[in-house]
């Protein structure tokens, strides 16, 4: 893997997504950005997908940082089309932050994935490669990929309801084993992996990404669209994905003893994050009631 051309495949999971941001900074310093040569994402890993097709690191952090709950979870009444959450803020984070006419110059090749619904009742799992499609066909395709049953109603595609992709193919190699990619890095954020990917593509070796803590489930993970949230997986993620790959580049990974020290220093970075981030927000704090001070200073000319 250390020298061949790579795939890269982002899972779905809602707010965890943040954490694939931050191991997507480790490659950029590990130079292993260089040799990917498609991105495949299902839900939230195919706004990822997108981001890392058009955006530098910087901007896809920048957005992570600025999210807010009621751009994902902000309450739809009356209830119509089967979702209960408004995806306007959604679309206007893509908006500000993603400029979906540079993915077509994208030197990788970038994928999301969807379920779309048949009429006889069946789902089948469906793969559009972005580099193809109108700004505006993106839009609806990243939409639909994240279309979570029952928050989010489903968006037409060529007349049929499609979405999550998740829901059938949380892990999408398929485009890129399609590619004629045979060597993968998965960042896995759900929370239970996947293992029988590798053989369901033989002849492929997979390199996975995955927290070394927990980092939530359905509400303090999948709906987590906190600013604090995003921060501390991104963290996880960077720090994480460089003890991997640096592991498997030594040839440490599959060591017998690996994994007892894999867990003393991901416990040693996971309280580095926690005082880092504690510091942030007390400068924050600080930084807001002096302003507020400074404020009433003014107002009685003290």
């Amino acid at each position: 893997m250390q020298t061949h051309s790579l795939g890269l495949v982002l899972s779905g999971g809602g707010g965890k997504g943040s954490y694939q941001i931050g191991a997507w900074r480790a490659l950029i310093e590990l130079g292993w950005d260089r040799r990917i040569e498609g991105v495949s994402g299902a839900s939230v890993g195919a706004l990822n997908a997108a981001l890392i097709g058009c955006t530098d690191y910087a901007q896809a952090e920048s957005l992570w940082k600025s999210i807010t709950p009621l751009q994902f979870l902000d309450i739809d009444l009356p209830f119509e089309d089967g979702g209960i959450f408004s995806r306007d803020g959604l679309i206007n984070l893509i908006g500000e932050h993603l400029d979906l006419t540079r993915i077509s110059a994208s030197p990788r090749r970038i994928f999301a994935n969807t379920t779309q619904q048949e009429p006889e009742g069946r789902s089948i799992a469906r793969y559009f490669e972005l580099n193809t499609q109108t700004p505006d066909r993106i839009l609806q395709i990243l939409l639909a990929s994240s279309a979570l049953p029952v928050a989010y109603p489903p968006v037409m595609l060529d007349g049929k309801p499609n979405q999550d992709g998740g829901l059938l193919d949380n892990l999408p190699v398929k485009p890129l084993y399609d590619m004629g990619l045979r060597h993968m890095v998965v960042i896995d954020v759900a929370s239970d992996p996947d293992l029988l990917i590798p053989a369901v593509y033989p002849g492929t070796e997979f390199l996975h990404i995955r927290p070394s803590r927990d980092i939530g489930h359905l509400l303090d993970g999948t709906l987590d669209f906190s600013s604090k949230g995003a921060r501390f997986r991104m963290e996880l993620g960077y720090r994480d994905a460089l003890r991997i790959i640096n592991a498997y580049m030594s040839g440490e990974l599959n060591h017998p003893d690996f994994a007892r020290k894999a867990a003393i220093q991901a416990q040693t970075d996971y309280e580095q994050i926690r005082v880092t981030l504690l510091h942030e927000d007390l400068q924050s704090k600080t930084s807001r009631h002096m302003d507020q001070l400074d404020a009433l200073l003014k107002k009685y000319n003290l």
